[in-house]
């Protein structure tokens, strides 16, 4: 038997902060260090800011009007996602960082990064699914895809 979840997609809106703060506030500490490098909680002007897409594009996951997953690619090309901890393996943040990849090819964008720490194995298999470079280093991983290439893989198996 199958689970078949039914994810909307959408851009952020400025009214989405309170769930969006509900997705980080159902992280673990270890979630948290994982997505800022360090053990942070959410504050409620931090989610407005995430929220408020006039300075970046956020991209969030929905199901049943929860906000299951949230992904932001800012102007210096930086992208970070976050899925809660009951939706992942659906790949639902692979498909959230498609759009980003999607968002930023349509705004000519030339080439879109994360960091990430080596123990974050989902958010590097992410990156070689969809193609990027990754750079491993000691303490953290670097990950980055040209988008002015045409061979941009927006999907391996």
């Amino acid at each position: 038997m199958s689970l078949t979840i039914n994810v909307k997609y959408r851009e952020a809106k400025s009214d989405d902060w309170e769930n969006i703060l509900k997705l980080y506030d159902s992280l673990s500490d270890e979630d948290l260090y994982l997505r800022f490098f360090t053990y942070h909680r959410l504050t409620e002007e931090e989610a407005r800011r995430i929220a408020d897409t006039r300075n970046h594009y956020t991209v969030v996951a929905e199901v049943d009007g929860r906000i299951i997953g949230e992904a932001s690619l800012y102007s210096d090309g930086e992208l970070a996602v976050v899925v809660a901890p009951d939706f992942r393996k659906y790949g639902i943040g692979t498909e959230l960082v498609r759009r980003l990849i999607e968002y930023g090819k349509k705004y000519g964008m030339k080439t879109i990064k994360f960091y990430t720490l080596p123990e974050n194995i989902p958010m590097i298999k992410i990156g070689k699914k969809l193609g990027f470079k990754i750079i491993e280093r000691e303490d953290e991983v670097f990950a980055y895809l040209d988008l002015n290439n045409e061979n941009v893989i927006l999907e391996k198996n």
